[in-house]
């Protein structure tokens, strides 16, 4: 028989994730209201792990073990998602969904995929007070035949601006190899 206070604990976990997956919008102004690029709000969102883990007292829930999140025509692989919420009690706007999101990290090997672009990285993290995407270590951006490497990159989710920045293995340098495209 399942206790009380297990009952509650498992009932706080289910509203939280139904509340994590709602829509609302995570992205700044030129982006789709998806939570991962180019999803929209319509786009249901499915996270698939090995465990779930939900910590009501920090607001905080940790999907680890093969985490895969598709979100519309868009894919995130890592080995471990942590995903930050803003405690209902201490906010003053009334909030549901993907604006309780303030931060994300994830653990990996990361691996995002969007309708054109294939980003990898060691680790990864979406700050929603930045509004900006970090993706880090042993990072490689392929678009079509180009691609771009280096040690990490930062994606301002408002502007649209990207930067990429080499590590001393590469002399500090970020490497591009852009290929014609063929008749």
């Amino acid at each position: 028989m399942i206790s009380i206070l297990l009952y509650r604990k498992l009932f706080i976990l289910t509203i939280s994730i139904l509340l994590l997956m709602s829509s609302g919008t995570v992205y700044g102004k030129g982006r789709t209201k998806g939570i991962l690029p180019g999803a929209s709000a319509k786009d249901p969102l499915t996270v698939d792990a090995a465990t779930l883990d939900f910590f009501d007292k920090e607001q905080k829930l940790i999907y680890n073990g093969d985490v895969l999140v598709v979100n519309g025509p868009s894919t995130l692989k890592a080995s471990r998602l942590i995903i930050f919420l803003d405690d209902e009690k201490n906010n003053t706007k009334k909030t549901t969904g993907n604006d309780r999101v303030k931060h994300i990290d994830a653990q990996g090997p990361v691996k995002l995929v969007t309708k054109d672009q294939i980003s990898i990285g060691d680790n990864g993290s979406y700050d929603k007070s930045q509004n900006k995407v970090y993706l880090t270590g042993n990072v490689k951006i392929t678009q079509n035949e180009t691609v771009v490497t280096g040690d990490r990159a930062i994606y301002d989710v408002a502007t649209g601006e990207s930067s990429v920045f080499g590590n001393d293995l590469q002399g500090g340098k970020v490497r591009s190899t852009l290929t014609p495209q063929t008749e």
